[in-house]
């Protein structure tokens, strides 16, 4: 579909200031012009136009953490294990829920049976209304550690083997899990985080020897003193990053996608769902840790992009307004929390035709009925949002 945003204030992804009274033309899914609304050329009777007065034009979100096999809310968890077809079934819907919220490019970092390799497959043939999506496979994970529907690893050469199998299974990146022993799965005499230094360098190593970027899980004080160390491109959630840590990470050039909305959701189904005393009071600490963790990296300079969690925690899909706006909470400014979903991510993700809009570009875009620079919570007033050129929401 080629169509013109009229008179729209524009955000380009950059840092750049909005730019009043501009006009967007797209020509077979790409951007082709951009200019002030009173300088285009064109004949307004050979293409569809979209009126953007009083409106903001931004690009295309990006969501880096999701769990589209899963719906989130309160038993999240117990949701993994679901029949297959379910899984498969919700994950397409969910997808498309998360598409029309505004988010148009996303990394899937987790899902039995590969359930998000296929849904990417799908997604990028064009079969399913869905983001253009990053899928990691399936969890990797130290045997006795995380969840039971990962895949798991004894030794180095079995962690090699695992990330082999991701990569062939046609996994877009690698993920995985550094996590305390689970209940009385710990053997004497062994060390709290079995998933060591040791055993994550060999993870880095094997997963950028095959060019493949790798998500790094982290959310105790032992597994993010570890992952921040390592050299992996993202570490995940990070709520108990200490500045130590933080200053590795940007010695390192690690980016942080911090999940906020995970303990947010938490405190939510903690007041309305009646949880006990010792999971309100671990929702408490993670919103504290958190906050806490976020504002450091925001004064550290350490790389922030956004993610939300979704499915993989309490929160549910389509609401990454939310994720924003608890960065904001925190102390980042609102343009740099719209980059942190848009350009940030963009190069996270490893995307340079998307996340920002320039002439050339991918047109994958969306359109608000306000303005998120001055009030961030504008990105849940949704206009339109505009895939390669197609609306789809």
């Amino acid at each position: 579909m080629d169509f013109l945003v009229d008179e729209v204030q524009l955000w380009d992804g950059t840092d750049s200031p909005i730019q009043p009274r501009r006009s967007v033309e797209v020509r077979d899914g790409r951007i082709y012009w951009i200019g002030a609304a009173s300088e285009w050329q064109g004949n307004r009777s050979n293409v569809r136009v979209i009126d953007g007065r009083a409106r903001t034009l931004i690009p295309g979100l990006m969501d880096c953490h999701v769990h589209y096999s899963s719906p989130g809310g309160p038993d999240w968890i117990a949701r993994f294990t679901d029949p297959l077809p379910e899984l498969t079934i919700r994950a397409v819907e969910l997808a498309e829920t998360s598409l029309r919220s505004g988010v148009t490019t996303a990394r899937d970092v987790g899902a039995p049976h590969s359930v998000n390799i296929r849904l990417a497959q799908a997604a990028h043939a064009g079969e399913i209304r869905a983001p253009n999506i990053h899928a990691a496979g399936t969890w990797i994970a130290h045997r006795g550690t995380y969840v039971a529907f990962a895949r798991h690893f004894g030794e180095s050469g079995e962690l090699r083997a695992a990330i082999k199998a991701e990569i062939e299974a046609g996994a877009d990146l690698i993920k995985v899990a550094l996590a305390p022993w689970n209940e009385n799965a710990r053997p004497e005499n062994s060390p709290e985080i079995p998933f060591d230094d040791k055993l994550l360098a060999v993870a880095v190593e094997e997963a950028h020897r095959a060019k493949f970027k790798i998500a790094c899980h982290a959310n105790d004080p032992a597994s993010c003193h570890i992952a921040a160390r390592a050299g992996v491109d993202s570490l995940e959630h990070g709520m108990f990053l200490e500045p130590a840590d933080l200053q590795a990470m940007t010695n390192n050039g690690t980016y942080l996608v911090p999940t906020m909305s995970v303990w947010d959701a938490m405190l939510h189904y903690a007041r309305t769902v009646g949880w006990p005393e010792n999971r309100k009071k671990r929702a408490g600490d993670l919103r504290d840790s958190s906050r806490k963790a976020v504002s450091r990296a925001i004064t550290m300079g350490v790389r922030i992009a956004l993610g939300t969690d979704a499915g993989g925690g309490a929160a549910r899909h389509g609401r990454i307004a939310r994720e924003a706006e608890l960065m904001v909470e925190s102390g980042m400014d609102p343009r740099d929390a719209l980059m942190a979903g848009t350009s940030i991510a963009a190069k996270l993700i490893g995307e340079p035709d998307r996340g920002t809009i320039e002439k050339g570009k991918i047109a994958d875009l969306v359109l608000l009925d306000g303005n998120p620079l001055e009030n961030i919570s504008s990105l849940r007033l949704i206009a339109a949002v505009f895939q390669g050129g197609r609306r789809v929401g």
